[in-house]
């Protein structure tokens, strides 16, 4: 086991004891040639538009022998950083993060120079040792870098990704494309060759829409723990190239090969890893090189796995090697590796009993350890795990690490939880996805319900992939200019955007933001009691619906509706929202259409009245092939309202609230999904998919509410009264800020245990 020690102090050193380090330093005769061939190393970056700023400098101890600088190798099975005297081991903590802001999409490269300077010392304070980042970012992310880390005793360092051509690689009908095809090597060797080009600050990289363009003058070579050449690889594409080259002969290169079993797709996965190294040669550096990987492509046999794609194909990192004589930075292996995802890592028995040193069962540690068995001789990284903190799930997993619902406490503590299960079982780092929230990421059980040029301008909380941050980014400039669950009525009275609609008994105002439609109810006589009040709302969205509910027996609404909140049904203060079952997407997709889960034909026809459990699908009926098992068609009640404040300042802050209830005010938040919203950023919901024979949009002009409150003791019939109407301003461009996630403070401790080099024990 690797042994662990407390975090270690940031030294900040005054300005003029810097000056004078520096200028001994610069007085060593070794360190003149450091200077010189790093240009620029000992001064802060120039910032685009102005002229280089002196700041205090810290260096790095290069290793030079024969010409080549190193600053990270490979030893034995960890990287390791170099001291100026050795090679320092270490387990390595870190963080991925993504391209984009809200609003923009990943190839516009949204964040800002001034967004990474705020974002570097945020991470570094969090204990992260290594960021992870996936392409080549604009020149100003590595100035931003390299600006920082001259501020740092102890670097931020960096694992440079390089993106493999991936929609080439699936092909235009999804069927996989041979990886030989000339111009797919050919524009991925140009990727690979720029991004070297980028961290050594020495390119220029012509305008290409999606990619980073400009100058790049700002060597973080130094900064560079390591190499992740390419993307998850596309199963068919992997089985399409192995069987259109059965006789390739294994490569062999100046500084990677291939085994002599290596498969073809193996073969040209060395080819690029041997562009990476001449590249990395040419400026007279060497850094410890891998490519991307994950479960779906990972080389152990899994005959429990029900989706043949998810076990049809290996790439196997241990059929490449470095040339030794001639690569000595090392090589190891970095995979993907989520708890939930594919369904191999809950169903296969050996993972399902695994039991860890201490005695408790993980299937995730199952599968860690049966994967460091066998990279033996490398290390292995986990490049990317995580867990959301979405109001939606789109997958159970083991152990409680289902992908979603979950609060921001619960996401830090399942995150740390991951982390120990990585480090425990021997593995050689772990990079957690991710720093910030990203608008917009799609998951497989609401990606029919957004299109896809519009998911970027909201907020959608069903969609668990826009949750992975430890950052928040949630919608208006600040929290204190949200609406907050919390039974206090200031942050209504000084928003521009509330609709007003004055009833006998109560008063109801709507407001809204890119995450949700906010609904608050004030009794003008008494408090709420929810043990004898019923309350319903109904919404109108387009028009079509049902002035009757079978979920609100005796009530009839004053137009038609097409989804019903209800709550006060259980002494818990439970709500839901239902749906009019002709407007019901779920029963129409896996139901009506599919056949997948059971369906009665009386719900096509939305003015009976029919309202159903909103649901999500979170799996089909799979097969389990090796314990012969069939498992049902899984689905969640999405619908289900969840009671609580969501003020992040309060110490009851809950993240999955959608109502609370103080006194003669009831507030919700409820998620614009959950009204049939496919963008309420242009006004866009889904119609009644049985007249448009699918999932497809409509404008919507507004969103009307009617709501009624009942004596649950009463059998009497009620005629809710008028709607209220609620309209509001288009937006292309949403307002935003950012917050630290329940979860940051959780992971800033558990990445402390990380925060020095770890050395292994024997």
């Amino acid at each position: 086991m690797r042994s662990r020690r407390q975090a270690h102090r940031r030294s900040r050193v005054p300005l003029i004891v810097t000056i004078i380090i520096a200028v001994v330093v610069i007085a060593i005769g070794s360190f003149l040639l450091l200077r010189g061939s790093i240009g620029g190393w000992f001064s802060s970056a120039n910032k685009p538009g102005g002229s280089a700023t002196e700041a205090p400098a810290y260096t790095l101890p290069i290793a030079e022998k024969d010409g080549i600088k190193r600053t990270s190798a490979v030893v034995g099975e960890q990287l390791a950083t170099y001291d100026g005297k050795s090679w320092q081991p270490s387990f390595w903590a870190g963080m991925n993060l993504g391209a984009t802001t809200p609003g923009h999409y990943p190839g516009e490269l949204s964040p800002t120079k001034e967004d990474y300077l705020r974002w570097f010392p945020e991470m570094k304070a969090m204990n992260i040792r290594v960021l992870r980042i996936y392409t080549i970012l604009p020149p100003y992310f590595y100035e931003a870098l390299q600006e920082f880390n001259a501020t740092q005793k102890e670097p931020l360092y960096l694992m440079q990704g390089v993106w493999s051509p991936e929609e080439e690689l699936i092909g235009e009908d999804g069927k996989g494309r041979d990886a030989y095809t000339p111009e797919i090597t050919a524009a991925f060797k140009q990727e690979i060759q720029d991004a070297v080009g980028a961290i050594h600050g020495k390119v220029t990289i012509a305008d290409k829409q999606g990619h980073a363009h400009g100058t790049f003058t700002a060597d973080v070579s130094p900064y560079v723990l390591g190499w992740v050449v390419g993307t998850e690889w596309y199963p068919f594409a992997v089985d399409v190239t192995d069987k259109a080259h059965p006789n390739q002969p294994p490569y062999k290169g100046k500084y990677f090969s291939a085994a002599s079993d290596a498969t073809a797709f193996e073969s040209w996965v060395a080819s690029m890893l041997d562009v990476a190294a001449e590249a990395d040669m040419k400026y007279g550096w060497q850094h410890p090189m891998s490519f991307t990987n994950w479960v779906t492509t990972d080389p152990l046999s899994h005959p429990n796995e029900p989706l043949e794609q998810e076990d049809l194909v290996s790439v196997d990192p241990m059929n490449i090697q470095p040339v030794k004589d001639s690569w000595t930075a090392g090589y190891f292996s970095s995979y993907h590796i989520y708890p939930y995802y594919p369904d191999l890592l809950r169903q296969q028995p050996e993972y399902k009993t695994f039991k860890k040193a201490d005695g408790t069962s993980s299937a995730y540690a199952g599968y860690l350890n049966a994967m460091r068995k066998h990279h033996k001789g490398i290390p292995l990284i986990v490049a990317e795990y995580g867990m959301p903190s979405s109001r939606g799930m789109a997958h159970y997993g083991p152990n409680g690490r289902n992908q979603g619902m979950h609060t921001e406490q619960e996401q830090g503590t399942l995150d740390a939880g991951l982390l120990k299960d990585i480090y425990d079982e021997g593995l050689d780092g772990a990079l957690l996805f991710e720093w910030q929230d990203e608008w917009f990421k799609f998951t497989w059980n609401t990606i029919d319900m957004e299109p896809a040029d519009r998911r970027a301008m909201w907020r959608n909380r069903l969609t668990n992939e826009e949750h992975f941050g430890v950052i928040a980014v949630e919608p208006d400039a600040s929290v204190d200019d949200m609406i907050h669950l919390d039974g206090k009525t200031e942050d209504w009275a000084k928003r521009p955007d509330v609709a007003t609609t004055d009833y006998p008994d109560m008063t109801m105002q709507m407001s809204h933001d890119a995450a949700n439609l906010y609904v608050k109810l004030e009794k003008k006589n008494g408090n709420w009691d929810l043990d004898k009040d019923q309350l319903y709302v109904g919404f109108q969205t387009t028009g079509d619906g049902s002035v009757t509910a079978d979920k609100a027996p005796a009530i009839t609404f004053p137009g038609p509706i097409g989804f019903l909140l209800s709550i006060g049904e259980a002494s818990d203060k439970g709500g839901h929202i239902y749906i009019n079952s002709a407007y019901d997407q779920h029963t129409y997709l896996y139901g009506y259409s599919r056949k997948e889960i059971p369906y009665d034909a009386k719900y096509a026809d939305g003015t009976k009245g029919y309202f159903l459990p909103w649901k999500l699908a979170l799996n089909r009926q799979l097969y389990l092939p090796q314990t012969k098992v069939t498992m049902p068609f899984e689905e969640l009640e999405v619908g289900k309202l969840h009671y609580g404040i969501n003020d992040p300042n309060s110490p009851d802050f809950n993240n999955l609230s959608d109502f609370y209830v103080k006194d003669n005010v009831i507030e919700m938040a409820i998620p614009w999904m959950l009204l049939g919203f496919m963008d309420p950023s242009s006004h866009m919901a889904w119609e009644n998919p049985y007249k448009a024979k699918g999932i497809a949009p409509q404008t919507v002009d507004a969103v009307k509410a009617s709501p009624v409150v009942v004596t649950k003791s009463s059998s009497a019939t009620a005629q809710a009264p008028q709607f209220g109407s609620y309209t509001w301003q288009s937006w292309n461009e949403p307002v935003t800020h950012e917050r630290k996630k329940k979860s940051y403070d959780i992971l800033q401790k558990a990445f402390a245990e990380y925060a020095e080099p770890a050395k292994k024990n024997d």
